[in-house]
């Protein structure tokens, strides 16, 4: 790197706007065992001492891995044993590089979804799965195009254990429920969240969304009066492309076939929540940018594409993907998407806070 792109301290004018003049000096070099000679610089504004290596996805790591197998087996129904044994380093480096992936995911696709013309209709539904255990099963709910089947957002929420149970089996969810507890509200908090999303975006659109009860009370809290139209739809009805939920239908089954943490009766469930979404916003730009919208025909469009951004401008933010570092400080990142980024989100029955690296929250 000839000459950083801007300066890493937030508190620094030249963090967000870069001058035209020069606002640095080279300050010697450093040698790393593991990515050889690397520039120092120092900002001539804030003082602050930095390096090439401040920019790269690779800050602070001591050993180099592939970021593209890693994406590659994620979004194939790999496991963490399995990517680990492939790039041959332990399961907790491979769950640290995917957070540093996870982090770009986040970053790219908020500024994608702000510059997105948000024509079509929107779909709305939770995609259910657990975390830990069977016991804390979750549930993410999903916003997608009519048309596109692009993901516009999606949160997580922990819900209490229902359905038909033994008397073991009820037993053993009240001695963990003294431990940790579900919010009774988390499903209509994090549909909330969803619905106040829309109205800075939307214009005369409609929602489709099945006819769960928090649904209709969070539309008509949030969006009394604007000019959203709530459509609810049987969630028995069959799940065909006549269905007017089919692209969270959609979403639904390929999280299923393309992600292990999600594939029924896997033993590949998630043990922490912040990891389970950091993999699944990993998958979710592969979906978005990368994917084609219909595969085995001549359709050569992305989801993303075909809800109406353009192509130059996805190559143009995804650019770095796999090299560079995203701050968190020059990201129009909020609400859930922030707490993933600082690893905020709670996981059941886990005691102690998350440790969240002080790299991160620059």
């Amino acid at each position: 790197m000839r000459s950083p792109p801007f300066c890493p301290n937030p508190a620094c004018p030249y963090h967000l706007h870069v001058p035209t003049r020069t606002w640095f000096w080279k300050s010697g070099h450093y040698h790393t065992h593991t990515f050889g000679s690397i520039q120092r610089f120092i900002c001539l504004s804030c003082s602050r001492r930095f390096s090439s290596q401040t920019f790269s996805i690779n800050y602070f790591a001591k050993k180099k891995i592939d970021y593209h197998t890693i994406d590659r087996q994620l979004i194939s129904t790999g496991s963490i044993r399995d990517i680990s044994r492939d790039l041959r380093c332990s399961t907790d480096t491979v769950i640290n590089r995917i957070s540093r992936l996870a982090h770009n995911a986040i970053a790219a696709h908020t500024r994608l979804c702000a510059d997105a013309p948000y024509r079509e209709d929107l779909v709305a539904d939770g995609f259910e799965s657990f975390c830990v255990s069977q016991y804390f099963p979750n549930n993410i709910t999903l916003l997608a195009g009519k048309q596109s089947q692009y993901l516009y957002f999606a949160n997580y929420c922990t819900l209490r254990r229902k359905g038909r149970m033994r008397g073991s089996q009820r037993r053993r969810r009240e001695a963990l429920e003294k431990r940790w507890k579900a919010d009774p509200q988390a499903l209509k908090r994090a549909f909330d969240e969803v619905v106040t999303f829309l109205p800075a975006a939307f214009g005369t659109q409609r929602l489709f969304t099945d006819e769960k009860r928090e649904y209709e009370r969070s539309v008509r809290q949030r969006l009394c009066g604007k000019r959203i139209i709530h459509v609810r739809i049987s969630s028995k009805r069959a799940r065909t492309v006549n269905n007017q939920l089919f692209s969270v239908n959609y979403l639904d089954r390929e999280i299923r076939k393309d992600c292990a943490n999600h594939v029924r009766e896997t033993v590949c469930f998630a043990r922490d929540v912040n990891n389970c979404m950091e993999r699944l916003w990993v998958y979710f730009v592969y979906h978005n940018y990368r994917k084609r919208y219909r595969i085995g025909s001549e359709e050569e469009r992305t989801h993303a594409e075909v809800a109406g951004l353009e192509k130059q401008e996805v190559k143009r933010v995804l650019r770095g993907y796999y090299t560079k570092r995203s701050f968190l400080s020059r990201s129009p990142v909020t609400g859930t998407l922030r707490s993933l980024w600082l690893r905020g989100l709670e996981t059941p029955l886990k005691g102690v806070p998350a440790y969240v690296p002080n790299h991160l929250v620059a």
